[in-house]
C-alpha cells in the first residue's frame, strides 16, 4: 500500500469531490491510500500542511497553484508531485486587476516547476501545461453509473429540460432562454428543470427550481428527457471538462450541447446528443427531441453506454494507481500516459 496526500481547496468543491474524495476507495482497493487534506487559512495550517508531506509516497496538488515560496518548500519535502486540474486555474473567469492576473500567472509558473506530472480534465488545459514543459496527461472527470437512476423514456403530455450548474454558470443557461422560448411554442407542456443554487427571473419556459444536492440532482435527472449544456467560448470556458453532460448520459438522456472545449469530444453529435451553435440550432433539436420518444431513449442508451466505457470512475481508478505506484517518478521526458 502507498501512501497519496492530496491537497485541495476544500472537500466541498465539486472538483475535489468528483476527481478526488470519490477515488478513495476504489484506489484503496488498488493498493493506494488516499488522504484528502484542505489547503488552509491560516499561514501555520500551511506550513504544516507542506512538512507532512514528507510522509507520504506522493503529493496531489488538486487545481490548488502555490506561491514560488511554497511551491519551493513543497518539492523539498514531497518525493512525488501531481498536479490534478479540471478547470483553466490559471486565468480568470471574469474581469479581475492586473495584480490578480499576474499574481495567478506567478503561481501558475511556480507551480508548473515542481511538477512531475499533470492530469487535465481536457486536451485544453493539457496543453496549456504541456506548454510549460510537463509531462501531462488527460483524465475527464468521471461518474459511478450506477449511481444514477437510468431513465425510461415514455410519451408524456410534458417533456422536461434540465439544467445542472450554479450561480457562476447561470448566465450560461440565459444565452439561450430565447430559443428555449421559441421552442415552448411548438413544444406544449415544455418545461425546465434548473438544479442549483440559483435560478434565473422571468424565464420564457415553466421552470421548476431544485436546490442542488446530491440526492436532488440524481432524482432530478431520472425525471427529466433532454439535458442542456449551453456554453459560451472564451480562454476560462475551454477549460470546462463536460461533467454536466456526463451526469445526464448517465442517466440515459439526450445531451444538446454548445461545443465548446470537451463537450465537442463528450457529445457523439447526432448519436448521443446534438451540437448545437445557434439559436436556431437550439430550438430545432429540442422541437425534435421532444417531439420523438423513440429517438431520446436510442441517444440516451448510446450516451449511457459511453459512460460506462469511457468516463467510469473504475478507469480513472485505473489510471492514477497506474499512475501514482510506477517504480520511478514521471518527469517532463517522459511521455504522457493515456486514459482515451
Amino acid at each position: 500500500m502507498i501512501s497519496v496526500l492530496a491537497i485541495t481547496s476544500g472537500i466541498k468543491q465539486a472538483a475535489a469531490r468528483l476527481r478526488m474524495a470519490a477515488l478513495v476507495e476504489p484506489l484503496r482497493e488498488r493498493g493506494v491510500d488516499l488522504q484528502i487534506a484542505t489547503w488552509g487559512k491560516k499561514l501555520l495550517d500551511r506550513r504544516t500542511l507542506i512538512r507532512s508531506a514528507a510522509a507520504f509516497d506522493a503529493v496531489i496538488l488538486q487545481r490548488r497553484l502555490l506561491d514560488p515560496r511554497n511551491a519551493r518548500a513543497l518539492r523539498k519535502r514531497a518525493k512525488r508531485i501531481y498536479f490534478d486540474v479540471d478547470d483553466a486555474v490559471m486565468y480568470h473567469a471574469g474581469k479581475v486587476g492586473w495584480w490578480s492576473r499576474w499574481r495567478t500567472e506567478r503561481r501558475f509558473a511556480a507551480t508548473c516547476r515542481i511538477l512531475d506530472h499533470c492530469v487535465a480534465g481536457n486536451e485544453y488545459l493539457a496543453n496549456l501545461f504541456r506548454e510549460r514543459g510537463c509531462a501531462t496527461s488527460v483524465l475527464p472527470t468521471t461518474v459511478d453509473p450506477l449511481h444514477y437512476q437510468l431513465r425510461l423514456h415514455q410519451q408524456s403530455d410534458v417533456t422536461r429540460l434540465v439544467w445542472i450548474g450554479s450561480h457562476s454558470t447561470i448566465g450560461y443557461l440565459s444565452a439561450v432562454l430565447p430559443a428555449l422560448g421559441e421552442a415552448a411554442k411548438a413544444v406544449p407542456g415544455l418545461r425546465l428543470t434548473i438544479v442549483a443554487d440559483k435560478t434565473i427571473d422571468n424565464p420564457p419556459v415553466p421552470v421548476d427550481f431544485v436546490e442542488w444536492s446530491e440526492e436532488a440532482e440524481v432524482t432530478a435527472l431520472a425525471a427529466a428527457d433532454i439535458g442542456i449544456a449551453p456554453t459560451p467560448e472564451d480562454r476560462w470556458t475551454l477549460g470546462k471538462c463536460g461533467f454536466k453532460i456526463i451526469q445526464y448520459m448517465a442517466a440515459g438522456l439526450p445531451a444538446i450541447a454548445s461545443p465548446v472545449g470537451a463537450n465537442a469530444v463528450i457529445v457523439r453529435d447526432g448519436e448521443s446528443g446534438y451540437l448545437a451553435t445557434t439559436a436556431e440550432a437550439w430550438t430545432a433539436r429540442i422541437v425534435e427531441l421532444a417531439g420523438n420518444v423513440q429517438r431520446r431513449a436510442e441517444m440516451g442508451a448510446i450516451g449511457r453506454r459511453d459512460v460506462w466505457s469511457i468516463y467510469n470512475i473504475a478507469r480513472a481508478a485505473d489510471f492514477w494507481a497506474d499512475l501514482l505506484t510506477s517504480s520511478s517518478a514521471v518527469s517532463a521526458a517522459s511521455p504522457s500516459r493515456k486514459f482515451w
